[in-house]
């Protein structure tokens, strides 16, 4: 089997464009929430977020039809695929790029919806029900890329197109578990030889109102509007809000970074994955899975959960799903748990969804890179049942070899990665 390393990370988030402004603002104890600026969200329960400002993936897409049919979850994805590739020293349309694999996750659901608005309101009937003969007539006349802008995996032909990708490739949907899945289902491709340069992450425009207007009523979210207001571990934990991004690495093997000169962030030494039953009418579980997907991973690492520094963990800022999560990580990593380090960055970002999983991957990969660890803000007083060093308020040194990122469904899945020094 091939050693792995993460030779290249790209990161647009609401922090910054670009994984260096991201990892030093979130090092700062930073954070991007704030009332949601793009659209009115007054009708919505939850109405902070965290946005992408100023966003313009112009100078990342060369291709200006390929950009006019994109959405803001792709141009969000492709604008970080260009970034972790320059990083790696990967051009487009290069010669052996057609091995080069893309393994990509999301929740890109929908073009932009107000392309279906008009003929919505054409159907509507007085008493506000939709007549789904006068929609049908109606929608014969709207947008004719509509559905073709909202395949979710519409990115992977970008990407194919622009930089002549066509080696081994996959995309899934979800939430956090999905991005760390992409990852480490690239991973496995890269240890097999299936291919010697993979391009993995997620994307997600969470924020945005169609995912927002889902999202709203589902227990996720705080009502709270204080941009303060995301806790993840405190007793007085409301939920969370949602954030916008994507995060994409380049994976290749050792040998390979080393021939082209690539200083690695990390290897990758091990991957896992879990589910649990969710009773109904719950998102979470009782964080078997999370217990499950650790496990696994530090397994195929072949180390104990002492050894474990740093883990970039989920923080769904519910107490329940929080109380889940500390109870999984307890169990998979023994002793270990009590000296473990673990921090959530969604009361800086947000939370990103599929992009949730891959950028906690980046932040375990630079965690070791750097020696530090990004804290949990806004944790004041942690609960009873989450009874881990959640690095409260500031950030704090790394010593340890080894660091885990995980990432959470909602539905009891959970995916982990187990990183190591280089």
């Amino acid at each position: 089997m091939n050693r792995v390393v993460i030779s290249g990370i790209g990161v647009v988030s609401p922090l910054g464009v670009g994984f260096t402004p991201t990892w030093k603002a979130l090092l700062a104890g930073h954070s991007a929430v704030r009332r949601i600026q793009r659209y009115d969200p007054s009708s919505l329960r939850t109405r902070i977020g965290a946005e992408v400002a100023d966003f313009d993936a112009k100078p990342y897409v060369r291709n200006r039809k390929s950009l006019r049919l994109m959405t803001r979850a792709n141009q969000l994805a492709h604008t970080a695929v260009r970034l972790a590739t320059d990083e790696a020293r990967i051009d487009p349309a290069t010669p052996g790029n057609d091995t080069v694999g893309v393994f990509l996750a999301s929740e890109n659901q929908i073009a932009d919806p107000r392309h279906v608005l008009e003929a919505t309101v054409q159907a509507r009937n007085d008493d506000g029900t939709i007549d789904i003969e006068r929609l049908g007539k109606e929608a014969a006349e709207m947008y004719p890329l509509f559905f073709v802008e909202g395949l979710p995996s519409a990115e992977m032909f970008f990407l194919s197109d622009e930089f002549g990708f066509a080696g081994p490739s996959a995309f899934q949907s979800g939430a956090g578990d999905a991005g760390v899945s992409a990852i480490g289902n690239a991973y496995r491709a890269v240890a097999r030889g299936d291919t010697e340069v993979a391009v993995a992450g997620a994307f997600d425009d969470a924020v945005s109102w169609w995912c927002a207007s889902k999202l709203d009523r589902l227990g996720l979210l705080t009502a709270d509007s204080d941009p303060g207001a995301v806790r993840p571990y405190d007793r007085s934990a409301g939920g969370t809000v949602l954030g916008e991004g994507a995060c994409v690495l380049v994976l290749e093997t050792y040998e390979s970074a080393l021939r082209r000169g690539i200083q690695p962030y990390a290897e990758v030494v091990g991957f896992g994955g879990g589910w649990e039953p969710v009773p109904p009418g719950q998102i979470w579980g009782d964080g078997s899975a999370v217990a499950t997907s650790v496990r696994s991973a530090l397994r195929e690492a072949a180390i104990e959960g002492t050894e474990v520094g740093y883990v970039a963990a989920d923080g769904a800022a519910v107490p329940r799903a929080d109380a889940a999560e500390a109870r999984g990580l307890r169990t998979a990593l023994g002793a270990g748990a009590d000296t473990v380090l673990a921090s959530s960055v969604q009361p800086a970002v947000g939370q990103l969804l599929s992009a949730a999983g891959a950028l906690n991957v980046a932040l375990a990969a630079a965690a070791l890179r750097d020696g530090a660890v990004p804290p949990t803000l806004n944790l004041e007083h942690a609960g009873a049942d989450c009874d881990l060093d959640w690095v409260p308020g500031t950030a704090r040194d790394l010593t340890s070899d080894y660091s885990v990122a995980i990432g959470r469904g909602l539905s009891g899945q959970s995916a982990a990665l187990a990183l190591k020094r280089i």
